[in-house]
């Protein structure tokens, strides 16, 4: 087990797609997980045009409590105008890291290439997976709990979040690996009740990350 770094960043992270809320409003399901623990939201909406994901920054920024990170994926545009974090995508061939002055920048990453190119870019954290089965990515081999660990082992000191099929009783298993904490899009964005869902993840972390406490590893 590789323990988590220290971070300055909230350890439940909501990833967005709209066409996951079962037809409601996207702000007002973001809002009341919000409410309910959620420190951080990245809007992940690659159909919108900046305009429009610029407004839903808005429209966030007035429901989630003070406080509450935001970044957008993929957008430098928005994120700079906005005020936000960035999210990029695996894949995507970056010469340097953007200049964001404080906000978080960070990359996705699925095998120990694309997590040398994130490190590269001196990245603020990094989200690893997909970890279990998750209907988001229907066909696709999960990465399993193992990777996990081994990209907490190579990217320490830069926090990891584990994304992909997490649910509240896994939440334990990703922690325990090392994660720093988790992404979450669909067990928040369709749960019948956000919020209460998102006061037991946040449960679920706080009670791992203090029974994986201890000794941490000297970087390589």
């Amino acid at each position: 087990m590789t323990p988590a770094a220290p971070s300055r960043f909230p350890r439940l992270l909501l990833v967005t797609d709209r066409q996951r809320t079962r037809g409601r409003d996207l702000v007002e399901v973001v809002g009341r997980a919000a409410h309910g623990g959620v420190g951080w939201v990245q809007l992940r909406e690659p159909d919108l045009p900046d305009d429009e994901l610029r407004e839903l920054v808005a429209r966030l920024r007035a429901v989630v409590p003070e406080g509450t990170l935001l970044s957008v994926n993929t957008s430098l545009r928005v994120a700079r105008t906005a005020g936000t974090g960035l999210h990029r995508p695996a894949g995507v061939a970056i010469e340097r890291r953007p200049d964001l002055a404080s906000a978080p920048y960070g990359r996705s990453v699925h095998d120990d290439d694309e997590l040398g190119d994130a490190l590269a870019e001196q990245v603020d954290y990094v989200i690893a997976g997909t970890v279990f089965p998750t209907e988001s990515k229907p066909g696709q081999r999960p990465a399993g709990v193992a990777f996990v660990e081994r990209v907490c082992r190579l990217a320490y000191p830069v926090p990891v979040y584990a994304i992909g099929g997490i649910s509240v009783t896994r939440v334990p298993l990703v922690v325990h690996a090392g994660a720093h904490g988790v992404a979450v899009c669909g067990a928040l964005l369709s749960a019948n009740d956000p919020e209460r869902v998102a006061q037991a993840m946040t449960l679920a972390l706080e009670v791992s990350v203090r029974a994986s406490a201890g000794p941490r590893p000297t970087p390589r």
